[in-house]
């Protein structure tokens, strides 16, 4: 199994639901464009959970997997 790379990007601060912060990762943490994109299990993201809420660009984002097992993304 491949190792784990650091997440480039934003990392988000785990808190009561709906008071999750956003903050900018270290500047060190930039990948090579030329590297593969980082992988993340969709049961590992959730946590057990069927959805959560994505920041991208200060917009929320919802992730949920529906009763029939498939994901979908809205904003």
């Amino acid at each position: 199994m491949p190792s784990k790379k650091p997440f480039a990007g934003s990392v988000l601060q785990q808190g009561e639901p709906g008071t999750e912060t956003c903050m900018p990762a270290p500047e060190d943490h930039h990948r090579d464009v030329s590297e593969p994109p980082i992988r993340y299990r969709v049961d590992e993201l959730l946590k057990g959970g069927r959805e959560a809420v994505l920041i991208h660009r200060e917009q929320a984002y919802r992730l949920r997997i529906t009763s029939t097992g498939k994901l979908i993304l809205t904003k």
